[in-house]
């Protein structure tokens, strides 16, 4: 059964017989908790964006969670995300001095803290991997993890080519949280391949792109604004992950 989630919208001009809601254009999200999810329905695997309660959509803050296809929803890293390096970052190709926008790996106010999950997968399942396996953007973008004694393990790093040590291992069951790092303004895709493996054999995968936009740029096409239609706060509906075909 697909998994729903409650939201609190004042009037829904178009909705499926299915319960799900029409929304023009992609929603964005900037702030607050959210994970790029792995969920299994219907014998399929999905990514997805899972945004948590209170994470801000549109500019505004959700009441109950949310989920979102990859195409329809992107990330805002804003200006308030933006730091100086002390010292070179190879993963980055930076220099001390440099400006990098980064999500950083713990919490902090005004900035998306978003981590990656395969808490929807359970013990019919015996490992996934999430693979970055495309990448587009006006400057470099790297996944790490910073560890124990300053260890630092990175995951995802775009500027030495992609290839099979693009690999993240996500638990079955789990949830963690990176740092991400992007070392100039502008639109950045990420393709992200996950694969799970069944605990009886055989495997299930996707394949979605996740959008981050750094800085003050603007997107195109705009995100729709949910509360400029006035759509928060109000009436309880549903909204699901679009099926794939």
């Amino acid at each position: 059964m697909t998994r729903t989630f409650f939201y609190c919208l004042a009037f829904i001009a178009t909705s499926t017989a299915t319960g799900r809601v029409s929304l023009a254009d992609a929603v964005e999200y900037s702030s607050g908790h959210a994970d790029i999810g792995l969920a299994y329905e219907d014998d399929e695997l999905h990514l997805h964006y899972h945004f948590g309660s209170g994470a801000v959509i549109d500019g505004s803050p959700l009441v109950g969670e949310m989920e979102f296809d990859p195409a329809d929803a992107s990330v805002r890293v804003g200006s308030n995300a933006m730091v100086t390096t002390t010292g070179d970052v190879p993963f980055l190709g930076t220099f001390a001095g440099d400006s990098v926008w980064l999500i950083p790996q713990s919490s902090s106010v005004g900035i998306p803290f978003l981590g990656i999950a395969a808490e929807e997968l359970d013990a019919t399942f015996s490992s996934a991997t999430m693979t970055m396996t495309s990448f587009s953007g006006p400057g470099q973008f790297a996944l790490w993890q910073t560890g124990g004694i300053g260890g630092t393990n990175v995951y995802w790093q775009s500027n030495n080519g992609l290839d099979v040590t693009d690999t993240l291992d996500v638990a079955i069951g789990g949830h963690d949280h990176y740092s991400y790092g992007f070392t100039a303004e502008g639109i950045y895709d990420v393709e992200i391949s996950a694969v799970a493996n069944l605990a009886a054999g055989g495997s299930v995968s996707d394949v979605g792109t996740f959008r981050f936009i750094v800085g003050d740029v603007t997107a195109i096409p705009e995100p729709s604004s949910l509360a400029s239609l006035g759509l928060i706060g109000m009436a309880t509906v549903l909204r699901r992950r679009k099926r794939r075909s």
